[in-house]
């Protein structure tokens, strides 16, 4: 009995212990064009710098125009702690509105909501190839792949509690 309570006490250390990762998440620091500020040249690209490095599994970074159009063309780039989404066709003068779907180093999704405004419209956006698509994946894989590897460590642990001979009764 002892050494099935020395595995589970191990295993759930092991647990918590590879948890500790997950209880920090990541956070916006900084965002160019910054938040609420004014320009009068639009910008060729929004970028978003974390405070730790952020996963490009699931990255979507989308800018819309006054009017609601999307103005987000090309491939987000995710490098480390810096996201990268270029922008075009922002011909509108008034409030870009940026929301932002990130996923943390430790599977947490971060949203991001924010706005710039253009004081002199830009030109028209040049043809690029297909817009960016939101990958389907994440660290829940990582996740439950964790939690099988428990459940086989508390079934072995059981198997091998089990197959222990009895105490011979005198």
């Amino acid at each position: 009995m002892r050494r099935l309570v020395a595995i589970l006490v191990a295993s759930l250390l092991t647990l918590v212990v590879s948890t500790g990762v997950a209880a920090a998440h990541a956070k916006l620091e900084s965002m160019t064009p910054a938040d609420g500020s004014t320009a009068a040249a639009p910008p060729t690209e929004v970028v978003l710098t974390f405070n730790e490095p952020v996963g490009s599994t699931g990255a979507v970074v989308q800018v819309r125009s006054p009017g609601g159009t999307t103005v987000s063309t090309g491939e987000i780039k995710v490098i480390g702690k810096v996201v990268t989404q270029p922008v075009d066709g922002l011909v509108e003068v008034g409030k870009y509105t940026v929301d932002a779907r990130i996923v943390s180093a430790d599977g947490h999704p971060i949203t991001v909501t924010a706005s710039f405004t253009i004081t002199h419209a830009g030109h028209p956006a040049t043809p690029v190839g297909t817009p960016a698509t939101e990958n389907s994946g994440s660290n829940t894989v990582v996740i439950v792949a964790m939690v099988l590897v428990m459940l086989v460590v508390v079934a072995l642990a059981v198997v091998i509690v089990r197959r222990r001979p009895a105490p011979d009764a005198q």
